[in-house]
């Protein structure tokens, strides 16, 4: 199956064929003050994603001191996917621009330490960190893995 979305302009259209790898919330500050509360969303590959229009980017030192680009919608400022630096290849793309399409079942918290006090913990939750998790951890969390060839 395949996976589109767009932002709210519809000047970016996207589109992933394999289901996310990983289900997950971010409770950091710096995404509470990037996507006005804790992030929530997908985690895929790079180079699955087929991006069509004009995204821009802005890059700044995350949680980890390594550094995050979020890209966006140079029309409407939708933020399509998160790049980390932290996971080559790894980009996360928001729950809600997917939200017709999969149900958002986080399996992960990172930064639960600071998750804000009306977030409750998703019952679906398999790994809770109260910081960043390692690349180790997260890794062998990821699902999905069978569709990639």
């Amino acid at each position: 199956m395949a996976y589109s979305g767009k932002c709210a302009c519809s000047n970016i259209t996207f589109t992933f064929e394999h289901d996310p790898m990983m289900h997950f919330m971010c409770h950091c500050t710096d995404c509470q003050v990037m996507f006005n509360g804790s992030f929530e969303g997908y985690a895929i590959s790079k180079e699955e994603l087929t991006v069509q229009g004009d995204l821009s980017t802005f890059s700044y030192s995350g949680g980890s001191g390594m550094s995050l680009h979020v890209n966006f919608c140079v029309k409407c400022s939708t933020k399509i996917y998160t790049q980390p630096d932290i996971l080559q290849g790894m980009i996360y793309v928001p729950a809600g621009l997917l939200r017709d399409q999969i149900e958002f079942k986080p399996k992960v918290e990172i930064w639960a330490g600071s998750r804000p006090s009306w977030t409750s913990r998703p019952e679906s939750l398999v790994e809770s960190y109260a910081e960043n998790g390692t690349i180790e951890r997260i890794s062998s969390l990821l699902e999905n893995l069978d569709q990639r060839g």
